[in-house]
């Protein structure tokens, strides 16, 4: 009997990305493009099956191989609908998207929100496999999150729990994306940095060699610049940065003292390029702040998996919840 293979796409506010697995979790192939921002659901749809495509293309794969298909997005997904409720980077609410998405890759797909499939994907296949309660924090365009407890994804009511970018964290502060005010997400993600860089270097004059990487316009700052720029020591990029990841750990803390979980991932691009430099700020932010627990007790730790952190769980997402999952 022919090897089965399982097909995940990461729908992100900067890239597409699609990742085929075998049943055991390791990558075959891989195929990303950039993300065009404002197209409507369908045309979006028709890119990633392009992008798919070019996948299968590299791992010599046919379509009828492939035995389940994950689609992770940067929104909540009411799980008996497929509605997928709010991606403000995409400028996308309330559409019926999964439906849509069957019908342009012409085959049953399994949606999950973009930080539950990396979580999941780390829990499965990467660095979270020995906990059993686990918060996650993806830092990339947004600040996404995603919860595990006893083992288990915890999607929430329609799909919304695990949303840690839109905790609240300051009264009447910073604008998110999202419309509201205060948002983790407005404080730590690559778009938050990008409008306080933004204010400092060109509003405000302030000198940084980060304008020599990604030019005067930061809409589509990327975090290999952030990584250039912080490495340097610039110094407006590592203060930027360095407040960010230590609001993030006080996120953080705020989610242990109501999940007391056993271990927390950070991941996404930021994290990815920055994970190092970044995390110690985290941690501080986090101990300083933290409830009850004995740090110790908290394990922090780094993706794994990095980019192919989400869409190999939205491979894996699609395989438990289909005839083919070996669970």
């Amino acid at each position: 009997m022919s090897e089965t293979y399982h097909a995940g796409i990461d729908l992100g506010g900067t890239n597409i990305a699609a990742l085929i697995i075998n049943g055991d979790g390791k990558a075959v192939a891989r195929a990303k493009e950039k993300t065009e921002v404002g197209l409507g659901v369908g045309e979006m749809a028709a890119v990633m099956r392009s992008v798919l495509e070019r996948a299968l293309e590299k791992g010599d794969l046919y379509r009828r191989r492939i035995a389940s298909l994950g689609v992770a997005v940067p929104s909540a997904v009411d799980p008996q609908t497929g509605i997928l409720l709010h991606a403000p980077n995409l400028g996308w609410k309330n559409e019926p998207a999964q439906a849509i998405f069957n019908e342009v890759f012409e085959r049953e797909t399994v949606l999950g929100n973009d930080a539950d499939c990396g979580l999941l994907g780390e829990y499965w296949a990467g660095t979270a496999g020995d906990a059993r309660t686990v918060v996650g924090f993806f830092l990339g365009t947004g600040l996404g999150g995603g919860i595990i407890i006893n083992g288990r994804l915890h999607v929430g009511n329609r799909g919304l729990g695990g949303e840690l970018g839109h905790h609240i964290i300051r009264r009447k502060g910073r604008r998110c994306g999202c419309g509201k005010r205060g948002c983790l997400e407005a404080y730590c993600s690559k778009t938050a940095f990008a409008r306080k860089l933004d204010k400092k270097i060109n509003q405000k004059g302030k000198s940084s060699v980060l304008t020599e990487y990604a030019g005067k316009d930061f809409s589509r700052l990327r975090s290999k610049h952030l990584k250039k720029a912080y490495l340097a020591g610039d110094k407006v990029v590592c203060k930027v940065l360095n407040k960010g990841a230590e609001i993030l750990g006080i996120g953080a803390a705020n989610m242990s003292a109501v999940l007391a979980p056993d271990c927390l991932i950070f991941g996404g691009g930021v994290m990815e390029a920055l994970g190092e430099q970044l995390l110690p700020l985290v941690r501080q932010g986090f101990e300083n702040n933290l409830f009850a627990l004995n740090p110790k007790d908290v394990d922090l730790r780094l993706s794994r998996l990095g980019d192919d952190a989400v869409p190999a769980g939205a491979a894996r997402l699609a395989m438990m919840n289909t005839d083919y999952s070996d669970q």
